[in-house]
């Protein structure tokens, strides 16, 4: 019996530890509310970034750490063209500008995620409008293990999403959703997920 017991113990000691969740790919994204025109390049770099690592990972879960600093006034998005003082946003904007919810303004434009926060690039050096389309802040489920905001971001979260690319004529655009809470591996895998210094 104490033979059985130790050998019984023996096993289960030797019984290798489940592997660990393999991490999500990740992707870090960038932007600012006030803009200008010495960052435009770079912001269209970071969005057609963003783009890539979508049609990379098109109806995969990824891990995105966004941000998007708020203008001087605490919460305030200057680029924000679904709120007040449109026309001032517009001129300062210039040709090749990056905007936010234009689609929400226009009674006959179509956004194609309304509840959405669409991030647009337009006009040279780009062909055509590559978009960002992301969850607003407000709308991530407080039961899920997202890493929310700080002060002065208009947008601030880390955590799992599934991506989505879509391209045709005319147009790019990527989307990323809260994954369903029902997909443990997911979330597992977005734990094991290593978080991105914040440098910024």
């Amino acid at each position: 019996m104490i033979l059985a017991a130790a050998s019984l113990g023996a096993g289960f000691l030797a019984t290798p530890p489940p592997a660990a969740a393999e991490p999500l790919p990740a992707a870090r994204f960038r932007l600012s509310c006030a803009g200008g025109s010495a960052d435009l390049a770079a912001e269209r770099e970071a969005i057609l970034a963003l783009l890539d690592f979508a049609r990379e990972n098109d109806g995969a879960p990824v891990y995105l750490d966004a941000a998007i600093a708020a203008d001087a006034g605490a919460g305030f998005c200057s680029r924000d063209l679904a709120t007040p003082l449109r026309e001032r946003r517009l001129a300062e904007e210039g040709p090749g500008r990056i905007t936010f919810n234009g689609c929400k303004l226009d009674p006959d434009a179509r956004c194609p995620e309304p509840g959405m926060v669409q991030i647009d690039a337009d006009g040279p050096p780009l062909a055509y409008r590559h978009s960002i389309i992301l969850p607003a802040e407000s709308a991530l489920p407080r039961n899920l293990p997202y890493r929310l905001g700080r002060y002065g971001d208009w947008l601030n979260y880390q955590g799992p999403f599934i991506a989505r690319f879509f391209e045709g004529t005319g147009y790019a655009y990527a989307t990323f959703h809260v994954p369903d809470p029902a997909l443990t591996f997911v979330w597992e895998r977005g734990a094991g997920t290593p978080r991105p210094v914040r440098a910024d």
